[in-house]
């Protein structure tokens, strides 16, 4: 108990929102009575859900809620007149038809998940309370989709006009902390500071990504001056998406070379020096070009013998000019959005590149959430079809809403137990105003000042990510319990009824979820480690090269997902001690070699794919294994050969970034071999003597 009410925060913020939703909540049930909808309250509960504490956020979810309604709505009048007489055909159609647009919205984490999750229960919403009769389908359906429309109508105006908080004012700042973090962390690299503290630093900026990249999703609906800038702010993430890995790689070359025990050269400290110096005076992009040419012929100067500790070096000059590059870049368009100046003529074709983030994907976790939800959803409704029960199609609504809402979740029964509580407590509340309050109100506005307390409080847990699920089950229980209509009737066993439908609803759906669906912690690791490897195992195989930044955001999401779980392992287990951003770096570094690979003379680029195939193999074998397993030695003896055949090639920025790329390679693959030793060259058909 103590920890809920920890959980809650209370600001301005939170008082503002909590208002908007309860005006949101009274302006679409006062609409609702007044063109006489059947269901008024039914447009009040929406106002409450699609309120958000981002305006903007509320624009484009309401987009989508209201074209799933509408789908949702069509399905519905397509399968009830047809099925009406064979429950079980009709039962199972609507829930297959839940279960599939679950399937397609968990495939896609941003606003348009909302469009399918709205179309698989609308439906179920819609057909359920029509099968006793199917004569009116289309006027229920209409009804639906008007008390459903008005509520969102309603929540969008009232979170725009009223003390609106913009999404681009949030991402902004958001952005704006987030490269002041990485201007720390990487100074703190450069520095030499302790590794627990950039260890913490990047593990934040890590998490910080998909938080961005979901705020940004909604800046085409936003009213902020960065609507018009969405691709500018497309450009930054893109920079930032690359921060991580290079920074991160950064500080893998400088820790093998202080671990070693080997010296940085007069030349190359000074260049350090310069490049804190740079970041600790803004990052200017006018100074960048100079140090970035002093990094670049420098890294070019390294001798064809070069023995590790030189390779090392010239490795981290050249992941020295990615930062300086990238973060140049970064600081340059974050001041473009901010104050309006003319962006740099060096960046305007970041803006015609910008590609679409990809996000994590899990096929068959989202299959088994979909089949979760079709089962729980079917097995009430035959409950409902056995009894006979006259509020059986509540409790089937009720087990497609929360199989629905929660199956993003590793775990999805403990927060609906938690529905399930609190609507339980919020029962007897909805009981006192059904039967003690409503029936001495004659007029809206005491309906309106009696209903104030119960929404700003369902207010204040709806702006709160961790009291978020039962504030949901509050909006439900309350306003469904309540049913405000045109007219009054109180009825106590009615009221039990349909109540005690709700909770079969969610008993129905923890009991199959729990035996279908519940995946625990270290298995939901390991599926996203699965992932990672079976993603690097394809990119070190592929005939292609891909977008450095598609993967780095790939990676970055799951690194997002996977840090909390690796940090509620136990610390005996198989997954104790795995660094996060290893393979991101790995990945990094396979791109890069795809990349540069076609450049090289032919005996070279044999060498390089046969090394990449040998890396591909391990990320397989490791995906297979669903444990971590130290690399194959005869890897690394192909690795070595390709790094000495890269390493004759004449200079080049080919050269440059495969060298740095294949050492980046070796030092993570292998941290523990002996120091990498020049190798004698390749035959002429490409083999090793």
């Amino acid at each position: 108990m103590f920890s809920f009410f920890a959980a809650l925060r209370f600001d301005r913020n939170v008082a503002i929102f909590a208002f908007n939703c309860f005006a949101a909540a009274m302006l679409a049930l006062f609409v609702g009575f007044s063109i006489g909808l059947p269901r008024p309250y039914w447009a009040m509960s929406t106002a409450l859900i699609v309120s958000h504490p981002l305006s903007g956020a509320v624009r484009s979810k309401a987009i989508y809620r209201l074209f799933g309604t509408l789908l949702g709505a069509a399905v519905a009048i397509f399968l009830v007149p047809p099925l009406v007489d064979s429950p079980v055909l009709l039962s199972l159609a609507v829930s297959m038809w839940i279960g599939a647009c679950l399937f397609v919205s968990l495939l896609d984490r941003t606003p348009r998940s909302y469009l399918m999750m709205l179309a698989g229960y609308t439906a179920a919403i819609i057909a359920f309370p029509s099968v006793n009769s199917p004569g009116n389908i289309f006027d229920i359906a209409v009804a639906r989709c008007e008390e459903i429309s008005i509520g969102i109508v309603c929540a969008t105006v009232v979170h725009s006009l009223i003390f609106p908080r913009p999404v681009g004012a949030t991402l902004l700042a958001r952005l704006d902390d987030w490269l002041s973090q990485a201007d720390q962390w990487a100074l703190d690299v450069l520095k030499g500071r302790s590794a627990a503290e950039t260890a913490r630093e990047r593990r934040q900026l890590a998490a910080a990504e998909t938080e961005i990249h979901l705020l940004s999703t909604h800046l085409p609906f936003d009213t902020s001056h960065l609507r018009e800038t969405t691709n500018v702010v497309r450009a930054l993430h893109s920079r930032t998406l690359l921060l991580i890995p290079i920074i991160d790689g950064l500080n893998d070359r400088l820790g093998a070379l202080r671990t070693d025990a080997h010296p940085l050269a007069p030349h190359v400290s000074r260049l350090i020096v310069e490049v804190a110096a740079w970041i600790e005076g803004g990052a200017s992009l006018g100074a960048a070009y100079r140090l970035r040419a002093r990094l670049k012929s420098l890294a070019a100067a390294t001798a064809r013998n070069a023995d590790w500790p030189t390779l090392l070096s010239s490795s981290l000059l050249t992941r020295l000019d990615d930062l300086v590059a990238t973060l140049s870049d970064g600081h340059a368009l974050l001041e473009h959005t901010r104050s309006g100046k003319p962006l740099p003529p060096a960046l305007t074709d970041l803006l015609t590149r910008v590609e679409k983030r990809p996000m994590h994907r899990d096929l068959g976790l989202s299959a088994r959430s979909a089949c979760a939800a079709f089962l729980a959803v079917f097995l009430t409704c035959g409950l409902w079809i056995v009894s006979g029960w006259k509020d059986g199609g509540t409790a089937a609504i009720v087990a497609a809403m929360v199989s629905s809402f929660y199956a993003s979740l590793d775990d999805p029964s403990p927060t609906i137990v938690t529905f399930g509580i609190t609507t339980l407590v919020v029962l007897p509340i909805a009981a006192v105003y059904e039967f003690f309050v409503l029936p001495h109100i004659n007029d809206f506005p005491m309906l309106a000042l009696s209903l104030l307390p119960i929404l700003l409080m369902i207010g204040v847990l709806w702006a709160n990510p961790r009291t978020q699920a039962p504030g949901l089950a509050a909006i439900i229980g309350f306003c469904n319990g309540l049913a405000l209509q045109e007219t009054l009737t109180p009825d106590f066993a009615e009221f039990m009824n349909v109540n005690l439908a709700q909770f079969v609803g969610v008993f129905i759906t923890v009991w199959v979820i729990r035996a279908l669906r519940s995946v625990s912690v270290e298995n939901s690791a390991r599926r996203l480690l699965r992932h990672n490897w079976r993603d690097l195992a394809h990119h070190a195989q592929a005939s292609i090269a891909y977008e450095p930044t598609a993967l780095a955001a790939r990676l970055l999401d799951r690194l997002a997902l996977l840090t909390p779980k690796l940090a509620a392992v136990s610390a005996k287990g198989e997954l104790s001690g795995i660094d996060v951003l290893h393979d991101l770096r790995i990945g990094m570094n396979l791109v890069a070699l795809q990349n540069a690979s076609p450049n090289f003379d032919t005996p070279t680029h044999m060498l390089t794919q046969r090394a990449l195939g040998g890396v591909g193999d391990h990320y397989s074998a490791l995906s297979t294994a669903d444990r971590p397993i130290e690399a194959p030695p005869a890897l690394l003896a192909e690795i070595d050969t390709a790094l000495h055949a890269i390493a004759q090639l004449p200079a080049s920025t080919a050269k440059l970034t495969g060298l740095s790329a294949m050492v980046g390679l070796r030092g993570n693959l292998f941290p523990k071999a002996a120091a990498y030793r020049p190798a004698a060259p390749p035959t002429s058909d490409g083999r090793t003597p």
